[in-house]
């Protein structure tokens, strides 16, 4: 996450460019990959018996340490296994976040320490290798992004749930800026003002999100949401 860094007994090691993308694509793919493959993914546009020298001098030029950072046969790579990546915390944080809005059938109990609102937020404080521009980044970089509007979105709904209408909030509006098109990210928004009783401030944002989504795309919020407003506001109006 953030600019490639490698990291031996606390210290950062230097490691030439063709090393970066190397160890990066053998860690985004989580498997053993073929030569050939691996050369096709860092060098597309040359011819296969250049990519193969490329990949050899690559390999050559990988920093010596007190152990391999990647095991090569005559026909594979795999990454070592005793190299740990922030992106498997990131990505450990984020599954433990989205999965605590998953549907169980029962209430959440009393005294069950909830997720912290930053959690989510904070996993991805920084973009994957946004240096990077390779399609095989890109791809994992916008999965990452997508995760921690999930995340997020889940955040909002379990501390609603529990009544902690701070942190939704607070979690539902940094889902909002992370994709600002996004509905569920603006529903849960709406949701969490209707919990706490801003009916005002739910239509609003309704508004402010109807207006956006005419603006840039023009398209008007889904039929389920503008079916809530509408119940919302007439309920208000049939108030005494």
């Amino acid at each position: 996450m953030g600019s490639f860094d490698l990291r031996c007994e606390g210290r950062s090691v230097l490691i030439a460019p063709a090393g970066q993308r190397l160890l990066s694509l053998l860690v985004l793919s989580r498997r053993t990959l073929t030569r050939e493959y691996v050369a096709e993914k860092l060098w597309p546009d040359a011819c296969g018996n250049r990519a193969a020298g490329c990949l050899r001098s690559a390999l050559w030029r990988l920093p010596k340490l007190n152990r391999p950072l990647v095991i090569a046969t005559a026909s594979t790579l795999q990454l070592s296994q005793d190299i740990e990546t922030d992106l498997a915390a990131t990505e450990d944080i984020l599954h433990r976040a989205i999965a605590w809005s998953e549907p169980s059938g029962r209430p959440i109990p009393p005294g069950t320490p909830l997720p912290d609102v930053e959690l989510a937020d904070q996993a991805l404080s920084s973009d994957l290798l946004p240096e990077a521009w390779d399609e095989w980044v890109i791809v994992e970089r916008e999965r990452l992004h997508q995760m921690r509007l999930h995340a997020l979105e889940s955040l909002a709904y379990v501390h609603r749930s529990a009544g902690h209408f701070g942190q939704a909030l607070d979690a539902a509006l940094r889902a909002v800026a992370g994709e600002p098109l996004r509905e569920s990210a603006h529903r849960q928004v709406i949701e969490t003002y209707l919990a706490e009783g801003n009916t005002g401030e739910a239509i609003r944002h309704f508004n402010e999100l109807r207006n956006l989504l005419r603006a840039e795309l023009g398209l008007e919020p889904s039929p389920p949401l503008c079916r809530r407003m509408a119940s919302t506001i007439g309920a208000m109006r049939s108030r005494p």
